[in-house]
């Protein structure tokens, strides 16, 4: 191994022990609403926060993804979360 270019070996070695851990259910359910919490006071904030908004948005949808939640359950849990308004039968089965 020692043979190797120093960029190969050091690619390996991340390979090998990656730096991020597999998170826990519990975990991303915490995020996930930590996220949902996040997004509601950026739809509350006053100013350009278009950017914060968007990526927000994203971390939240790929939370839910990694869930298995439903498309629609997320999306409503967004909605509940923003300053949008939510029209009786919007989220009906």
């Amino acid at each position: 191994m020692s043979d190797l270019p120093a960029n190969v070996r050091q690619a390996l070695e991340h390979y090998r022990n990656p730096p991020n851990k597999l998170r826990s259910v519990q975990e991303i359910t915490a995020r996930y609403n930590q996220s949902l919490e996040t997004y509601k006071k950026i739809c509350f904030t006053s100013g350009d926060v278009r950017d914060q908004k968007i990526a927000t948005h994203a971390e939240i949808k790929m939370l839910g993804w990694v869930l298995g939640k439903p498309e629609k359950d997320v999306i409503k849990d967004i909605t509940e979360h923003s300053n949008r308004v939510i029209y009786p039968g919007q989220f009906q089965k």
